[in-house]
């Protein structure tokens, strides 16, 4: 992730929300039927307000236990126009991955719905989204007009084959104890690190797409404590 990455590439744009008139246990509904823990509120097209899951938490003790009376107590006796977060903290598409993170932080929240310059809803971004991009490997920078071509990129490039190779002649250079500068080690050291690294990669990308469930959760974070137990990985 650059310091310059845009929202609106890791946004989600297919947003589930909820209109400030329906019934306050439309809200239960939703969450219990879909893999999301936010909903921005909409009037028409324009987001006027945001709830989470966290907030209806929060009304726990005072719902009853079955879910179809859950949400008729809570049609009865609330509104989403009180329940709601308002006005609602948003960003527009342009907005960078950083500062999005910067207003999360100092407004507590999880999530933030993008809007147009009419406040109409466009897309929504998560801590899981920048958690993702994070993780997201990218290119590096181009170099600089002003840099000879010859300096352009000085690092050597391997195909797929000649990596396996390459990992294949370390392996016997440790095993057979020939690797006195440990540069072999070193090398599958780093391997295990790239590996443990594509899988929180790739349990992130399936948190992301097949919902934000408890399962999934799990599984992107046994992914993230296996890479931080690897000897000589960061904390």
């Amino acid at each position: 992730m650059t310091a310059d990455e845009r929202v609106d590439r890791y946004m989600t744009e297919a947003v589930l929300s909820v209109d400030i008139d329906e019934p306050a246990g439309e809200v239960l509904r939703l969450l219990a039927g879909y893999p999301v823990h936010h909903l921005p509120v909409v009037r028409g097209e324009k987001v006027v307000g945001m709830l989470s899951a966290a907030d209806i938490s929060k009304l726990e003790s005072f719902l009853p236990r079955s879910g179809e009376a859950r949400a008729e107590y809570l049609s009865r006796h609330m509104q989403i126009a009180t329940m709601m977060h308002k006005p609602p903290v948003t960003v527009r598409p342009q907005t960078t991955l950083l500062e999005a993170a910067r207003i999360m932080v100092s407004n507590a929240v999880h999530a933030l719905p993008v809007v147009d310059e009419q406040e109409r809803l466009l897309g929504i971004i998560t801590t899981t989204d920048i958690m993702h991009a994070a993780l997201e490997p990218h290119a590096p920078a181009p170099p600089s007009e002003a840099a000879p071509a010859a300096t352009a990129r000085t690092e050597a490039q391997l195909s797929p084959a000649q990596f396996e190779h390459a990992l294949a002649t370390a392996k016997a250079a440790v095993a057979a104890g020939q690797d006195r500068d440990g540069v072999a080690a070193g090398l599958l050291h780093l391997q295990r690190h790239v590996v443990l690294l594509e899988r929180v990669l790739q349990s992130a990308h399936r948190y992301l797409t097949l919902g934000q469930d408890t399962s999934q959760q799990a599984a992107l974070r046994s992914a993230i404590a296996a890479a931080r137990r690897e000897p000589g990985a960061g904390s």
